[in-house]
């Protein structure tokens, strides 16, 4: 196990991230425990998916208490998360078990960190460019694809069985890279449905807390959860998610929606940075 001071303190800037942005944090957590620490790409993804309970539940109820999110999207991606996550931890097992290697390094490392890479590019991306305006357009709102249901919290109406096949791929995520799809779920959210900065950061949370029990329970019987330095980033991170999630109700939305393009296009680059690294070693 890494030193355990370090530890905490990755486990609170994490923590800080994943409260002010309403997401799991393990878009950061995996890739700097394999980066900086060196934990195994399988081992990082298990133990950060665990600790990840302790920061969403924590942001979780302090967005309730700001009435910040809509916990009806929640409910509705709900089902479609938990069967995202089983396919997910699946190919992840099956990636960690073939003996394959790509330029001398380990297949389940090349895909696991190029997907890492590909998708938060295009979250900072997205971000950067619509920082200076709030989304109008809202494409996915209009979506009219089976039963819709009414979000007061926003005034919208969405499709139901749309909300339901993101739920899926989310929980895909989290199940195969150990996050909780939160960092995906942000674009989405406010370039797809159009919901302010503060009620993005405020939804997801609930669905983020339950898809990381499954895919914790699922990781710890494959071996992949080190309670220790789980607990060790939750000292860290549990109070810190709380001033994060403060933090969101007294910044400008463009302010948010540019700081967190910032850290995820910095978090892509260290991760593509070790990928060539070890490829060229």
């Amino acid at each position: 196990m890494p030193a355990f001071g370090w530890v905490v303190v990755l486990g609170a800037g994490v923590g800080f991230i994943a409260g002010m942005f309403g997401v799991g944090g393990n878009f950061l957590m995996v890739p700097l425990l394999s980066v900086v620490f060196g934990v195994p790409v399988p081992i990082a993804a298990g133990t950060g998916v665990c600790q990840m309970i302790g920061t969403a539940l924590v942001s979780f109820l302090r967005h309730r208490r700001l009435g910040q999110g809509e916990i009806r999207f929640d409910l509705l991606m709900l089902a479609g998360s938990v069967i995202g996550a089983d396919a997910g931890v699946r190919l992840l097992g099956a990636l960690e078990a073939s003996t394959r290697h790509v330029a001398g390094v380990a297949l389940v490392r090349v895909v696991v960190d190029s997907v890492y890479v590909v998708f938060l590019l295009s979250a900072a991306v997205i971000f950067w460019i619509g920082a200076a305006r709030r989304p109008t357009s809202a494409p996915l709102a209009r979506v009219r694809f089976g039963p819709t249901v009414t979000l007061p919290a926003v005034g919208l109406s969405v499709s139901a069985l749309l909300v339901s096949w993101i739920g899926f791929g989310l929980g895909f995520l989290s199940g195969l890279l150990g996050i909780g799809g939160g960092v995906a779920l942000m674009p989405v959210l406010v370039y797809g449905f159009g919901f302010p900065m503060r009620h993005a950061a405020g939804t997801g949370i609930f669905m983020l807390l339950c898809t990381a029990f499954y895919s914790t329970f699922v990781h710890a019987l494959n071996g992949r959860v080190e309670l220790a330095l789980a607990m060790a980033l939750l000292l860290g991170a549990t109070p810190a998610a709380q001033l994060g999630a403060l933090a969101t109700a007294r910044l400008p939305g463009p302010t948010l929606r540019r700081i967190f393009a910032g850290v995820v296009l910095l978090t892509s680059i260290a991760v593509a940075w070790d990928l060539l690294r070890r490829m060229h070693a």
